[in-house]
């Protein structure tokens, strides 16, 4: 049996990986868009494993490698990954077999979830095709994205279309004016009279563990890109062994590595077979540990370089940046007030609701 050339994959990945932080400074520049990047992704096949991973612990060390080399690009290729899954979980055969073979072919898929001020709707139905109204915004990958997974109202409650993202008259990249994550190509996404194809019933893009619940391919970014704050952290303490400094590494590199090990459990638990609503929690909690580990690594990390971690064109400056707006999710304390109430009302102990052995 032929065995896939497992070093030689892993070289191209490393490759393509490193092209692609070698370009992040000019892409955060608006020098050069993302779509070099996501081709190198697809060249080297990390979009395709992301897109059916082998297994969660696999898929969050790719999107971590992501996180630490631009959170921009994979920003984009964690909705690749989340539109195919979504698709796999919820479309039927023939939706299933067709947007693979589109993806196989090149097509990048998105997920525009965050209304606009217009909230998007379907405005005529007929049997799984729709015709839909009302906005996007914070639509990532504008220019680059060639269909989106949305989430819009009906009579029935929330419904998932899959629509065309390429019309560029219907994007205002414009409207996005934050500070951070600029190479996106985020914006609005207007949506009127945009034909699209229902994908499941009503309700399914809410069910848990696999709404919320993903929240963990988020935090794997965000897990990279303290990872990178840190390696720029240790090359400059290399040259300035001070007991403080050594201390200040050591926290720094304990506290990335435990948040690795807290998305790595809680993927493995969201992405089970067999995974039950509740798990969601522990996808809720590992987040909020990310963004806390994140926030305290940011701030060491401005401790140990000093000024220079402020400097204009300078790595950890644009990391720092798009770290910081990535971790502004919605909802943050309504996220820690359901885990806190899943974790009270579990009937297993602290210490045993998500593994193994947990009791019934």
């Amino acid at each position: 049996m032929n065995r896939p050339d497992t070093r030689g994959i892993l070289g191209a990945t490393s490759a393509a990986l490193a092209r692609v932080a070698a370009r992040a400074a000019a892409a955060d520049a608006g020098e050069r868009d993302l779509s070099e990047d996501i081709a190198d992704l697809r060249r080297c096949g990390l979009l395709d494993r992301l897109s059916h991973p082998s297994d969660p612990k696999a898929a969050v060390t790719l999107l971590r490698r992501l996180g630490r080399a631009n959170l921009s690009v994979g920003r984009l290729a964690e909705g690749h990954m989340n539109a195919l899954r979504l698709i796999a979980l919820y479309g039927d055969a023939d939706q299933r077999r067709r947007h693979r073979a589109d993806a196989a072919k090149g097509v990048l898929y998105g997920v525009w979830g965050a209304d606009d001020e217009r909230p998007a709707r379907i405005e005529k139905m007929e049997g799984r095709r729709v015709v839909l109204a009302g906005g996007k915004r914070f639509a990532s990958g504008l220019g680059l994205v060639d269909r989106s997974i949305v989430s819009v109202g009906g009579l029935d409650g929330t419904r998932l279309a899959v629509v065309a993202a390429t019309d560029g008259t219907r994007a205002d990249a414009g409207a996005w004016r934050m500070s951070g994550m600029r190479a996106t190509a985020s914006g609005t996404f207007n949506l009127d009279g945009l034909e699209g194809e229902l994908l499941g019933a009503p309700g399914d893009y809410e069910t848990e563990p696999r709404f919320e619940g993903g929240v963990w391919r988020y935090a794997a970014l965000h897990v990279g890109a303290l990872e990178a704050m840190a390696e720029a952290a240790r090359q400059a303490i290399r040259k300035d062994q001070r007991e403080a400094q050594l201390r200040r590494l050591a926290r720094l590199v304990a506290s990335a590595h435990a948040a690795r090990l807290m998305v790595e459990a809680a993927a493995a638990a969201v992405e089970a077979e067999d995974a039950r609503p509740e798990t969601v929690a522990l996808s809720l909690l590992a987040r909020e540990f990310v963004e806390t580990s994140c926030l305290e690594g940011i701030a060491m990390v401005d401790r140990a370089l000093g000024t220079r971690a402020f400097a204009t064109g300078a790595a950890v400056e644009r990391i720092r940046r798009d770290l910081q707006l990535f971790l502004r999710q919605a909802d943050l304390d309504g996220k820690l007030v359901r885990a806190g109430a899943l974790v009270c009302q579990a009937n297993a102990p602290i210490g045993e609701a998500w593994g193994r052995e947990a009791p019934e």
